[in-house]
């Protein structure tokens, strides 16, 4: 599980920090970053497919012209903090073997040298304060690297980094974690590199960053296909190994039955004349319902359950706007669906929000996932609040609920009065006629 992200002069963030819990969500304005924290994370799992900066960065084309990655928004241009050339990314996590075992990962790339590619400039991996690697052009266990081209990284013997381990010197224009196997089995090294970054990348590879696409899902499907897209393409053949499965099959009959009106007791997955097929939702009464039909709402329930029922779950699903498209008296249901397959399979969500139904939905011992992007007034620069650490907050909630502080911009009020230039507003909350 991922524990705390950490960002410095990347996109409208100088410095921000995030943590994470098994469901966590970002509120916050439009504009205040809430997406520049997918992009974070995007930039991490670009890393674990293995492409290099300017890939990573911009985009990624397959042979036949495919986009196969969409890159950063803003391209290199608009990836650093403004002013800043280079920005850092940060994200501790567990041992996917042992949870005593915190990981950290961290990565400075230059991207403002004008007619340069972008370029490591600083990474390293440490577990439970191990390194794994480490690059300090500075330091004095590791010559100064003097061109553009390669990165000097040192590799530790034992657990003692003063002692002379080898230098390995990997290319800058991708990460070293990618690098970091090859290279060592050319130098000698005394504890198991490959393993924790083999785990490294395994944890940040397992990432989905779910956009759904109403047009996409109701697209039909080859048999086999099991893995849903971020769009939603694919959903058909992901429901219908679900529905391979008697219990599976149940558990997602009764989570439409809960999200929807519709008392669905049965699936038909009707194939076209290319052998790709169409899910058709079946009613109690015979009333069939295919996804060309079912509304945008349903769909979004659909490729949810898709995403955490289906036979190849990733550990982690970013969730842009959790409300976008569903019903307020259905958000506790959908909160409850991902609290609960969180728990059964392991499953960690993080998700942006703007209704005010879902932090009603917040216990005050989870506060501490919930975290608040703001700006501050006339300022561009965006910042990063554990719903926890807002002054007053805890005492403000024995008297009002989240959901009336979200409503009336309580927070974001109280920390312009904190950090900014305070205005005439007023701090302790209307109370309700």
């Amino acid at each position: 599980m991922f524990t705390k992200l950490k960002l410095k002069n990347f996109k409208n963030f100088r410095e921000a920090e995030i943590s994470l819990g098994p469901v966590s969500v970002i509120i916050g304005a439009n504009a205040s970053g809430k997406s520049n924290v997918r992009d974070a994370l995007r930039f991490i799992h670009g890393i674990a497919r293995g492409y290099n900066l300017a890939e990573i960065i911009g985009e990624k084309y397959a042979e036949g012209g495919y986009q196969q990655w969409s890159g950063i928004r803003g391209g290199t241009r608009e990836v650093c903090f403004r002013g800043s050339q280079e920005f850092t990314v940060e994200l501790d996590f567990e041992s996917p073997k042992d949870k005593d075992w915190p990981y950290t990962y961290a990565i400075t790339v230059n991207c403002g040298e004008t007619g340069r590619a972008p370029r490591v400039t600083k990474e390293s991996l440490y577990v439970f304060g191990i390194p794994v690697f480490d690059s300090h052009p500075k330091s004095d266990y590791i010559p100064d690297q003097n061109d553009h081209l390669h990165l000097n990284v040192k590799l530790p013997i034992g657990e003692n980094w003063r002692k002379s381990g080898p230098v390995i010197s990997a290319l800058a224009n991708q990460p070293v974690l990618t690098q970091a196997v090859e290279l060592a089995e050319h130098k000698e090294a005394d504890y198991k590199i490959r393993e924790a970054v083999n785990e490294t990348i395994q944890v940040l590879e397992s990432m989905r960053f779910i956009d759904f696409n109403p047009d996409a899902m109701r697209k039909p499907s080859v048999p086999g296909q099991v893995v849903l897209s971020d769009r939603g393409e694919n959903l058909s053949s992901v429901l219908q190994s679900i529905c391979e499965n008697p219990a599976l099959k149940g558990t997602l009959s009764n989570w439409i039955q809960e999200l929807t009106p519709m008392d669905v007791v049965d699936f038909d997955f009707v194939p076209d004349s290319q052998g790709r097929i169409l899910v058709h939702l079946i009613e109690e009464g015979g009333r069939r319902t295919s996804a060309n039909s079912a509304s945008d709402g349903t769909l979004r329930f659909l490729g949810i359950l898709a995403a955490l029922l289906g036979p190849k779950p990733a550990h982690f699903y970013f969730l842009e706007e959790l409300d976008n498209g569903i019903h307020p008296a259905r958000l506790t249901l959908l909160m409850d669906l991902l609290e609960s397959n969180s728990k059964a399979r392991g499953v960690q969500i993080l998700a942006t929000t703007h209704s005010p139904q879902v932090l009603r939905l917040i216990r005050k011992e989870n506060l501490k996932n919930a975290t608040l992007a703001y700006r501050l007034r006339d300022a561009s620069e965006g910042k990063m609040k554990s719903l926890s650490d807002i002054p007053h907050l805890l005492e403000i909630l024995q008297k009002q609920d989240l959901a009336r502080l979200h409503e009336t911009s309580w927070m974001e009020h109280t920390m312009q009065f904190q950090e900014g230039k305070p205005k005439e507003i007023e701090l302790e909350p209307a109370k309700d006629s």
